[in-house]
């Protein structure tokens, strides 16, 4: 009898839990056992604009239903794909509630610079976000290689075969130690704890000896005594590593503030990347300094950066969904964001003078830099075995910003190179595009 009840009891135990499951906590509409989930692949959904109002997804009607298209392959890290098969992702799959009723969603991206930042890219691994430095909003966000999401059937299986992983969003979930990208940072720190002076002179004899290792700049070049803003605008290594050893933990402080070592308040699920909890010696302070060590950022962190700096040291939230209209509900209507400001107006502004300096003469000049105004600042990653990782960031024109990005080439080579020419033209375009 005593077993007979233990066994009637676990059985009703079970059905209970069973019942709490399915009623509660399990997504039945999106359940691949549940026939009706299928049913919503074959009927028409909500289009989605740019902030043109030019379409970026939309259905297509077909004699058995519908079909989802794409205005440009590199959507699909972004808007994402609605596919029978492979289900959804993106804002396809955030969205799908409003998608599915019917309604519109207003996107803050612009086709012709997404479509632009993708031919710039072209056949590079790597990422590109611009963002508009006013709002935060997202202009363009590109991760190479992608899907087509309008050819899944015909390529999925290349797609899976592919080694450079076109699937992975190198905007949001790719980690990089950011080499000098991360300057701006340490200089306005620096600035900010009162350690250093913009005309105050720093020695630069090429490489700086510490217990534990030697900190060199790029090829072993000495700049003599120079400013801190010469310091930025010729990368120099020896002067920040400098910076940073005088900081010491506070610099880490600094790089929280910015918004590094913690995930983007963004639409689009996205990485923290690594800021180390404290510095162990004064070598590894200095390669912290110089973006190297454990320092992981992404390419939208970098972005968020760079908007910051074009906006008066304040951090804005990037967005990418400016509204959802349509149907019987009230239009939503997405504001811009201020989580913080990373550093006084003030010393934002010394900071981009600086830039402007590397446009002019630094590592950041381009082709461009005679008939094009912009800031910016190169990054070099380096790798160990391999080739380095090319950045860039910046912002233009330097006196009112309208639009700042962020550019990673894996295994591109110097930033000044690869990544710098990239950015600036791409800047240059959407400059362009908003006069």
């Amino acid at each position: 009898m005593r077993r007979s009840f233990l066994v009637l009891a676990l059985l009703y135990c079970l059905l209970l839990g069973g019942a709490f499951y399915w009623q509660l906590c399990a997504d039945l509409g999106e359940h691949p056992a549940n026939p009706r989930y299928y049913l919503v692949f074959q009927q028409d959904r909500g289009p989605i604009f740019d902030r043109q109002g030019k379409a970026l997804a939309y259905s297509e009607a077909l004699e058995s239903g519908y079909r989802r298209s794409y205005a440009s392959p590199s959507l699909s890290h972004v808007v994402g794909y609605f596919h029978e098969r492979y289900g959804m992702t993106g804002l396809e799959r955030l969205y799908h509630g409003e998608l599915s009723a019917g309604r519109s969603l207003f996107t803050t991206l612009d086709l012709e610079l997404q479509k632009a930042a993708e031919e710039l890219l072209g056949k590079a691994a790597g990422a590109v976000v611009a963002l508009h430095p006013a709002t935060g909003q997202i202009l363009a966000l590109v991760s190479a290689p992608y899907v087509d999401g309008g050819a899944l059937d015909e390529h999925w299986p290349d797609y899976r075969a592919d080694v450079r992983s076109p699937f992975l969003n190198r905007a949001t979930h790719g980690l990089y130690p950011p080499g000098s990208v991360v300057k701006p940072l340490v200089y306005g720190a620096a600035l900010a704890e009162s350690q250093a002076e913009p005309d105050q002179r720093w020695p630069d004899g090429g490489a700086w000896q510490l217990p534990g290792g030697t900190i060199r700049n790029y090829g072993g070049r000495a700049h003599g005594e120079i400013t801190l803003d010469q310091a930025l605008a010729q990368s120099s290594n020896v002067v920040f590593a400098q910076l940073a050893v005088e900081l010491g933990d506070k610099l880490l402080e600094y790089y929280r503030l910015w918004g590094l070592g913690q995930e983007v308040q963004f639409e689009l699920a996205n990485l923290a990347g690594l800021v180390p909890e404290g510095t162990s010696s004064q070598y590894h302070t200095a390669q912290l300094g110089i973006g190297q060590g454990e320092l992981l950022v992404t390419p939208l962190q970098m972005a968020q950066v760079a908007c910051a700096l074009a906006n008066g040291g304040v951090l804005l939230r990037p967005y990418l969904v400016h509204e959802v209209r349509g149907g019987l509900r009230m239009r939503q209507i997405t504001r811009p964001q201020v989580l913080g400001q990373a550093l006084p107006p003030a010393l934002a502004e010394k900071i981009k003078g600086a830039m402007v300096l590397a446009a002019q003469e630094g590592t950041a000049r381009t082709e461009l830099s005679g008939e094009f105004a912009y800031g910016g600042k190169t990054g070099t990653a380096q790798m160990g075995s391999g080739p380095d990782h090319a950045w860039f960031i910046g912002f233009a024109p330097p006196e009112a910003p309208q639009v700042a990005v962020a550019v990673v080439i894996e295994h591109g080579g110097t930033g000044a190179q690869a990544a710098a020419p990239l950015g600036v033209e791409l800047m240059r375009r959407a400059v362009q595009r908003s006069e």
